[in-house]
């Protein structure tokens, strides 16, 4: 199987799906990570090349190949232009048969940029893709509302757990409360214990085709 993940920014391949991306590659599926974006804010502008690095040795604890555009459309135009966005998709979403990126509702706008450019990729009507969205802490869970609702929870072992708490070590101007490595433990053990067992990820399902 051909895994793709789709983030926004340096971190949220850990964040959102790190354990899922671990065990995928476990597993010996081909697992790609890709980053069509660069920061346009501040901190991360004066940080870039170091969280290009940090991406780099995150996806390694993975064991995943990462993908990082070149240069990269600064974020900041991500949201008036959702179509060049869509063109930089879309040619990793041919070589997929499975999706991974943003929940579309996520309260990060840059986040549901990133989200609608797959759902215009993964139109069925032109190709058919699996597609499910992952939550990121410390935005998903920030809306008025928490409208996010998982239909998938993917079982993960202690040692995912452990790479993906690794992978996010690699970050380090990236921590904040939420992102520490028991808050990531904490994550995957409320996701587990959701359905009886110890660590699992949650995934809510866009497109599934059986």
């Amino acid at each position: 199987m051909r895994v793709l993940a789709v983030v926004a920014h340096p971190d949220d391949e850990t964040l959102g799906c790190g354990g899922w991306l671990a065990r995928l590659a476990d597993e010996g599926h081909r697992v790609r990570v890709f980053l069509p974006l660069r920061r346009s804010d501040p901190r991360g502008v004066a940080h870039w090349d170091e969280l290009v690095e940090s991406f780099l040795k995150a996806c390694a604890v993975l064991d995943v190949e990462p993908l990082v555009g070149d240069p990269g459309m600064a974020e900041a135009d991500a949201d008036t232009d959702v179509r060049r966005l869509h063109s930089l998709v879309e040619p990793h979403v041919d070589e997929a048969d499975v999706v991974l990126t943003h929940w579309y509702g996520d309260v990060h706008q840059v986040h549901r940029n990133v989200s609608r450019a797959v759902e215009i990729a993964t139109r069925p009507f032109r190709r058919r893709r699996d597609v499910f969205l992952f939550e990121v802490p410390t935005s998903t869970d920030q809306s008025f509302e928490t409208p996010f609702r998982p239909q998938l929870h993917v079982v993960l072992e202690e040692e995912h757990v452990q790479r993906k708490v690794a992978a996010m070590a690699c970050y380090r101007t990236e921590g904040a409360p939420g992102r520490e490595p028991r808050d990531l433990e904490r994550r995957a053990e409320l996701r587990g214990a959701e359905i009886g067992v110890r660590y699992a990820e949650a995934f809510a399902v866009a497109r599934e085709f059986r």
